[in-house]
């Protein structure tokens, strides 16, 4: 059974990681966790210009996104990036309030990309909703 929009805007509000996968230039795959905002119905998420991952989607930008654990959440798509000031929203701030431990402002710098998730396909469902 898929997730309702409420089940859904909970998991993507209260999950602090997700998994994102890209593809490799020899066709393997490249899965890592990242941290993420869910603002106004979208997803985006930052990296360094010098990761794998924006190497990876420099190349291809079709990504798949992974949420959740027993409630799941899979989005295939394409990204399409900004730099901090063409974003035009607080993204910094959503940061440090999500993940106000291990945020620092050197986190988002002059490297860094932030990127939109623009779906194509998405699925949710339950998983083994019998365990609770």
């Amino acid at each position: 059974m898929p997730l309702n929009k409420t089940e859904l805007n909970k998991l993507l509000t209260e999950s602090e990681i997700c998994y994102i996968a890209t593809t490799k230039e020899n066709g393997d795959p490249h899965l890592v966790p990242i941290w993420f905002i869910w603002h106004n119905g979208k997803i985006y998420f930052e990296t360094d210009k010098t990761t794998v991952k924006f190497q990876n989607i420099q190349r291809n930008n079709q990504v798949m996104m992974c949420f959740g654990g027993k409630q799941t959440y899979l989005v295939e798509g394409s990204v399409k990036w900004y730099t901090e000031a063409e974003l035009g929203f607080p993204i910094r701030k959503m940061y440090w309030d999500k993940y106000p431990k291990h945020m620092e402002d050197s986190y988002i710098n002059e490297n860094t990309l932030l990127f939109e998730v623009i779906p194509n396909k998405t699925q949710s469902w339950h998983y083994a909703p019998e365990w609770d």
